[in-house]
């Protein structure tokens, strides 16, 4: 369950899921995965699913939404097909904490509100990354700093949340380097990263601050 620390204020939380063939996944990557979904528990229940291209008869990524429906006994599908736009003045901005002692972190964030985004910010990764997929538009950031380290686990939450990103047309990519988090190698089960996730110019414009390109 992801979003455990705002299940008391009563907000939307979800359920992550990665699938990969074989058996184990130490060593791996996330590009590997032959789907991912995410489901978010809110005034509806809904359920969004990654395929690669690799996983269907389309011969491309493909990326739909299904919703409980019929006193939440059967799933019907809502959105054929999810797309995220190129670009979109929506913010999420993660572990804000870290602005304070990470200058290209604030910068960012002073940037999004002087060129008038719109926050889109619960605390919980599930239904901020979810509103991107809603909006087909947005960026969700979740750094680190020296005082405030990286949360997400790659494994568990990055790397499936990531193909989902990426199959409907978006960019992930870590937040310390210029690569996509679906090539970060999982060498241990709980390792953690900082990630920018959203359309294709707001992560540009993240990679422009954090790494001066």
């Amino acid at each position: 369950l992801d979003g455990s620390s705002i299940i008391d204020a009563n907000f939307s939380v979800g359920s992550i899921f990665g699938i990969w063939p074989g058996k184990g996944v130490l060593g791996r990557t996330g590009r590997e995965q032959v789907a991912s979904a995410v489901t978010l528990y809110g005034p509806r229940t809904t359920l969004c699913i990654a395929l690669p291209a690799a996983s269907t008869s389309l011969g491309k990524d493909a990326v739909l939404e299904v919703t409980l429906t019929k006193e939440q006994s059967i799933w019907e599908v809502s959105r054929e097909k999810i797309e995220i736009k190129a670009s979109g003045k929506v913010f999420a901005p993660g572990n804000l904490r870290a602005s304070n002692d990470n200058e290209q972190y604030n910068a960012l964030i002073r940037y999004w509100i002087s060129e008038r985004y719109t926050l889109r910010y619960t605390g919980g990764m599930v239904p901020d990354v979810y509103h991107i997929f809603a909006k087909s538009k947005g960026v969700f950031t979740n750094v680190s700093s020296e005082k405030a380290k990286a949360k997400l686990r790659l494994l568990y939450e990055v790397a499936p949340m990531g193909l989902i990103v990426e199959c409907a047309g978006g960019h992930t990519v870590h937040e310390a380097k210029d690569a996509s988090v679906l090539d970060e190698k999982i060498d241990d089960l709980d390792k953690r990263l900082g990630v920018c996730f959203g359309s294709i110019d707001e992560v540009a414009k993240y990679k422009q601050f954090m790494f001066g390109k």
